[in-house]
């Protein structure tokens, strides 16, 4: 939807606007730092080098980021958006100084936080970084509050047509600190053309747009359709496992490919060297430009099990083959495990006392029904449907039999028309369904597809589909067409597998499709 000021106008004088916006116009940075901080990087301590050591009577230095850039960018005053995007990019590039009096009273530089030397402290530090900006030039610089959960952020700009720069890669540091200030482009636009003022937009952000986006955590998880293993850190993440209650939620790096409700082994490195939780991810899994693994997933809902060694796995005659195994564990969190090493994990737990029917399962979903097929019609209510709901789409989701003009005076109806857009002579589809009773001939195949290719076609579609009671034909747009010899074809008992499951969801799932 784009921005609607008449319902904007309702909530800017509904009691609950008014006091969100007031919070904001009202906010101070010790009270950003005591209220609305959400991550552990405000407070800072920075080892002093030794040859400042004893000038400044101390080893280290304590500082809050939000003041240190809110005292520094303070200094400087901007005519244009220009000027303040050309501030931002000079301290990602230079860094902020940190300053401090010596025993004489006198200020001297000791180090600077950020800069070339630490180009990963803007990204991580984005969320009080721009609020320092924030307090010292409220005009130019929106808050970020959306670290880790840059998905919500990227629904927000979707819902009210705010541009989303392209995402700059995991290992290209430099952008990512300079991602904030190209998002954040794009919203000083987006408040000019609608008139807010730099409180209500914080406002906006906050307390307006998430009505507007459907919020699925308070939804059961889905079952799950892969496992993945993931791996904490020995540092910092032992004592969100140690702590962990069934309520628990984190943020964690993942595997982008990660789907709601999939199942996660948590991994504990050295010194412990095991698996003793499986946890469920609680989101997809998503790029998040300020986080530092990248590719980032939540999750939840932690089950302790009996340890799981890294021993026991090296020699598990299965498992010792797995490549992840053969490397040590090594690497990015988010490795793959087929449904079958994930029975092995749980066959070594079993052995070691746990009770496995309290752990969660990964079951093949029979599909094939127990009643005869007898014609097209029967094979969409009895396969192709309730395939289509386990990738996520509802009813409403597809077009039956869309009219479509193909020629003069000629109309024709595609099975099943997802993204649709029916407006006559504007008509589209994002992807086009063709139904048949039997494709068991290579002739019965060929009709079909010249026949799909054309509605899809017709209706610019990227993703077209065959479907019969002999299984499952994908294809995708490439130069503008279609290919017979380049599809991706899997019987209903291989869509079965949880794994071909997976694979196929990341192309046609509704999330990827609509």
């Amino acid at each position: 939807m784009k921005f609607n000021s008449y319902i904007w106008e309702i909530y800017k004088r509904s009691k609950q606007g008014q006091e969100t916006i007031r919070r904001f116009k009202n906010l101070k940075p010790k009270k950003f730092q005591r209220e609305l901080a959400t991550d552990d990087f405000e407070d800072c301590t920075v080892e002093i080098h030794e040859k400042y050591v004893k000038e400044i009577g101390a080893e280290t230095i304590h500082f809050h980021i939000t003041t240190l850039v809110k005292d520094y960018a303070s200094k400087y005053k901007f005519k244009n958006f220009e000027k303040a995007a050309n501030f931002y990019e000079s301290i990602v590039d230079k860094g902020v100084p940190l300053i401090a009096k010596n025993r004489k009273g006198k200020l001297v530089e000791l180090c600077d936080f950020g800069g070339q030397e630490s180009p990963n402290d803007f990204y991580n530090c984005v969320e009080s970084i721009s609020f320092g900006l924030y307090f010292a030039h409220p005009e130019y610089f929106t808050p970020y509050r959306f670290r880790t959960k840059f998905h919500i952020f990227q629904e927000i700009c979707q819902e009210f047509n705010i541009p989303i720069p392209a995402i700059p890669g995991k290992y290209n540091k430099n952008e990512r600190s300079l991602y904030y200030i190209k998002i954040n482009q794009s919203l000083f636009e987006f408040r000019i053309m609608y008139g807010l003022s730099p409180y209500e937009m914080r406002a906006f952000l906050d307390d307006f747009a998430p009505n507007f986006i459907k919020d699925i955590q308070d939804e059961e998880l889905p079952a799950p359709s892969k496992v993945w293993l993931i791996t904490a850190n020995p540092v910092c993440d032992f004592d969100i496992i140690d702590n962990a209650k069934k309520d628990t939620v984190s943020c964690w790096g993942g595997n982008l490919y990660t789907r709601r409700g999939d199942l996660l082994l948590m991994y504990e490195p050295s010194p412990r060297s095991c698996i003793q939780s499986i946890w469920r991810a609680t989101t997809d899994g998503f790029i998040d430009p300020f986080f530092h693994w990248h590719a980032t997933i939540w999750i939840g809902s932690p089950i302790k099990t009996a340890p799981v060694t890294f021993k026991d796995m090296k020699e598990h005659p299965l498992l010792s083959q797995k490549g992840a195994i053969k490397g040590h564990l090594q690497g990015t969190s988010g490795k793959p495990f087929s449904v079958e090493e994930y029975q092995a994990i749980l066959d070594i737990m079993k052995r070691k006392g746990q009770d496995i029917s309290l752990l969660p399962k990964i079951d093949i979903i029979d599909y094939l029904p127990s009643i005869e097929l007898e014609d097209e019609r029967t094979v969409e209510v009895n396969l192709i449907e309730p395939f289509l709901k386990k990738l996520g789409f509802r009813e409403n989701d597809w077009v039956r039999q869309m009219p479509i003009k193909m020629g003069r005076g000629e109309r024709n109806y595609p099975d099943y028309v997802f993204g649709a857009n029916p407006k006559r002579g504007e008509e589209s589809a994002k992807m086009v369904l063709e139904s048949k009773f039997q494709l068991s001939t290579h002739r019965e195949l060929t009709d079909a597809y010249y026949q799909a290719k054309s509605y899809a076609l017709r209706l610019q579609a990227k993703t077209m589909l065959l479907a019969s009671k002999e299984g499952l034909w994908l294809f995708r747009r490439e130069k503008d067409t279609f290919d017979i010899n380049n599809s991706i074809h899997k019987n209903w008992n291989e869509l079965n597998h949880p794994d071909v499951f997976h694979e196929v969801v990341l192309i046609i799932g509704k999330k990827n499709i609509l």
